[in-house]
């Protein structure tokens, strides 16, 4: 539909889809949501339909997108607030205490200007849009809005005995539309009393469309770069190496000797990232104990201990050498424990 047939409708208060109270709909089943008191909860399309005095009521915030300038100064007067207007440029945003309304075409609506929103109520906007324009609001409802959960309203009828809107929706297009992102529940149905605008039978039903499990995407959001600051710790490693071989070589060492001691650091080494690799396949708990027992600090930690425990056998005292490393091991698994509880 064309903007100007909706600002024509609104100036000539042709409002057959404005009710005059909230929708029973929304109030039998908007508890399917399980949102907390002050949730935000976003309305397309939104008008100045009572949901928003309801869910204001209930102690929801409330945000919506709504084309008709006529529509929201009217809302604000219904619910005797007055709005602080700020000009964004393609919309205008119409401000108060627990609410946020955009004035113009919900497509100019972008997800930093709309803000964080727990879940969107959909009665009144994918239903008045012809299929052209379901397919693109629906991707940008879902892009916008971050995939919160939505509870969507919509019609089911027999489109040739009504021209829309409100558009007669399938079953099959509200999974098309939305499977991708969500996992649909069709969360109950019910026939429109008197048939829809007293002219042809109608169903109207209630979606409930949760977030869907989805596999991680690569991106500069959910794969990490390595820190720069590696280099800070490798080099000196690499460096350390480098001289060892040097003196093994310079001061003639035992040959047996210098082998047996790289392959032993190779299997040391290779053990470690095994045992790693076995940790973080633990759900939950294991990518957090691996990430602790890869910390620089730890392995500070534990290569002072054994320098120590050298210094200490050499001079005499092997028992107190037990005692101190149960210490620094008693310390290294309360410092795991820790951060692990401090993460969850």
């Amino acid at each position: 539909m064309e903007p100007e047939f909706w600002h024509q409708r609104w100036k000539d208060n042709v409002l057959g889809f404005h009710l005059s109270e909230a929708n029973p709909l929304l109030v039998a089943n908007f508890k399917a949501l399980a949102l907390k008191a002050g949730s935000r909860v976003f309305l397309p399309l939104c008008g100045k339909t009572l949901d928003i005095h309801w869910l204001l009521s209930e102690g929801y915030r409330v945000a919506g997108a709504e084309l008709s300038e006529i529509a929201v100064n009217q809302l604000f007067e219904d619910i005797k607030l007055k709005p602080t207007i700020t000009n964004l440029g393609d919309l205008t945003h119409y401000s108060a205490k627990n609410i946020d309304i955009f004035v113009g075409d919900i497509f100019h609506l972008s997800r930093k200007d709309l803000g964080v929103v727990d879940a969107v109520y959909d009665r009144a906007a994918f239903v008045a849009l012809p299929k052209a324009m379901r397919d693109r609001y629906a991707e940008h409802l879902t892009q916008l809005t971050q995939r919160a959960p939505q509870l969507l309203i919509t019609f089911e009828y027999d489109q040739n005995l009504l021209q829309g809107p409100p558009f007669a929706i399938s079953n099959l297009e509200v999974s098309q539309q939305y499977s991708d992102a969500y996992e649909v529940t069709l969360f109950a149905s019910q026939a429109v009393a008197g048939g829809l605008k007293g002219k042809c039978d109608a169903v109207e039903n209630v979606w409930l469309l949760k977030p869907a499990a989805q596999t991680k995407v690569f991106d500069e959001e959910s794969i990490k770069l390595p820190q720069r600051g590696r280099w800070k710790v490798m080099l000196p490693v690499l460096a350390l190496f480098i001289l060892m071989g040097y003196l093994a070589y310079h001061y003639h060492w035992d040959a047996k000797f210098t082998a047996g001691g790289a392959v032993l650091a190779g299997l040391y080494t290779g053990l470690v990232t095994w045992l790693l690799g076995v940790i973080t396949l633990i759900p939950i708990i294991g990518p957090l104990i691996a990430k602790i027992l890869t910390m620089s600090f730890i392995w500070l930690l534990n290569a002072v201990g054994y320098f120590v425990s050298y210094i200490a056998i050499r001079r005499g005292y092997s028992k107190d050498v037990i005692t101190y490393r149960g210490l620094t091991i008693a310390l290294i698994i309360g410092m795991v424990i820790g951060y692990v509880f401090g993460s969850l």
